[in-house]
């Protein structure tokens, strides 16, 4: 530890370009861009730290920061963060006056004296990387596979528990994105982290001591379900199949509490013979979920009583789930065919409902048009009434949950006919105005019959 004069204590605390040292990567509590709802699930007790860096903003350079748990608030409420001023070539610093060579010798300085004169905050415990936080010395690059909404999407290997998988690898250049796409990337690798199921792309985890941010995920060889369905020739028997599966991952994101809310072919993935559900961008916990009315939204594959209240439950999925298993058996083709998205939305909401395909058993289509079309969603069936019967219907057996899912292997949930619940109000109306496109704030359309033309 150094005392220098005011002057160059002043100097060393400006920010300078944020590069992540060798020596800061390598730290065991260096975990690089963190969003705040992660730092107060792993800092617990009194004098817990962790360093990661400050969010990207547009003409600002981009520091290391120093959060801590004190004992002044509640668990969760009294983290505080401390800038730490300086760069690697003129040293660390928090307080005015003690500048350090590394992050290192700020810490172990810091376990003995506070960090700053007029606050009792010492370094106790640090927090290390979680098992999710990947190092991008891991992750090998191998080719491009597409563009996604928030950047590049590539094939790639990552070396996972002694081996090389072959995964998916989001890439996203930080400097590129909005703080709200930022928090919205990392909001949905949260939500991804607590899933463990056959049919849930799987999340390997998030690496983000560096550039770019890649989320890493399970790779599906043969990519989205509607470009598989509409590239291939599928049997009937593979169709049921898949909507069987798909139901099993519904089912286990409905006893995780959760609402998917974009339950659709194009969101899911085929790999192995298995059907993956996937993209939880819009995900949301249950058991519903109000959402502002000028947000875009998927109307092809809504609940009617979701399009008059812009409310999401259980239902509005199960709902979704009848419109994909049609996609399933029309090969990927788009939902309504011949409507444009203002029709879908006044006749969907007048009650009509598609002719299911020709090649789909009667005893699905009772599913759907019994358990998962009804305009009343309390007569409706739940995601587990839904898997059960169609596991009885094919004799493919529900796959347990996955060792890292806190259900475990057996869990058990109150069905429709046992307990109503969710219910929800429809008599709440939609702005007025036409669209013609697939995804489209709810509160464009009006609740009365449209004048636009079959296309």
């Amino acid at each position: 530890m150094s005392t220098t004069p005011p002057g160059q204590a002043q100097q060393a605390m400006q920010p300078g370009p944020m590069v992540v040292t060798e020596k800061a990567h390598r730290l065991p509590y260096y975990h690089g861009l963190l969003p705040r709802e992660d730092i107060k699930l792993m800092l617990k007790r009194d004098g817990d730290f962790l360093i990661r860096t400050t969010e990207p903003r547009a003409g600002q350079p981009r520091s290391y920061v120093l959060s801590i748990q004190t004992a002044e608030a509640k668990e969760g409420e009294g983290v505080r963060h401390f800038v730490i001023a300086g760069a690697a070539e003129s040293g660390y610093c928090i307080s005015k006056t003690k500048v350090f060579p590394d992050l290192p010798s700020l810490v172990r300085a810091h376990h003995r004296v506070p960090i700053t004169d007029d606050q009792n905050f010492i370094l106790r415990n640090g927090i290390n990387r979680q098992g999710w936080e990947l190092s991008h010395e891991d992750i090998e690059y191998v080719k491009k596979l597409g563009e996604g909404a928030f950047g590049e999407v590539s094939l790639g290997k990552l070396l996972y528990r002694g081996d090389k998988v072959d995964v998916a690898i989001k890439m996203a250049k930080l400097e590129a994105l909005t703080k709200e796409q930022i928090k919205e990337i990392m909001r949905e690798a949260r939500m991804m982290r607590m899933f463990d199921h056959p049919n849930i792309v799987k999340l390997y985890g998030v690496a983000a001591g560096q550039e770019p941010l890649m989320i890493v995920m399970e790779l599906a060889d043969k990519g989205a379900l509607d470009s598989y369905l509409q590239k291939n020739n599928v049997s009937n028997e593979k169709k049921l199949e898949m909507c069987t599966q798909a139901s099993y991952g519904i089912d286990y994101l409905h006893s995780k509490k959760v609402i998917h809310r974009d339950i659709a072919a194009r969101n899911c993935l085929y790999g192995g013979g298995k059907v993956k559900i996937s993209d939880f961008g819009l995900t949301r916990d249950g058991p519903s979920y109000r959402m502002p009315p000028t947000k875009r939204v998927p109307i092809r594959w809504l609940a009617p009583e979701t399009m008059f209240t812009t409310t999401y439950t259980y239902k509005t999925d199960v709902f979704s789930f009848g419109i994909m298993c049609w996609e399933i058996y029309q090969n990927g083709s788009e939902p309504y065919p011949g409507f444009t998205v203002a029709e879908v939305n006044v006749r969907v909401k007048e009650g009509y409902r598609m002719p299911l395909p020709d090649g789909m058993p009667s005893d699905l289509k009772m599913i759907i048009d019994k358990g998962c079309w009804s305009t009343n969603p309390d007569e409706r069936w739940t995601s587990i009434e839904i898997a059960k019967k169609l596991e009885n219907m094919t004799g493919i057996k529900m796959p347990d949950p996955g060792p890292n899912s806190d259900l475990g292997p057996k869990f058990s949930r109150e069905t429709s006919r046992s307990k109503r619940r969710n219910k929800t109000k429809t008599n709440t109306r939609l702005d007025s105005k036409d669209s013609c496109e697939q995804n489209a704030p709810m509160s464009r359309f009006s609740t009365a019959r449209s004048k636009s033309k079959l296309d």
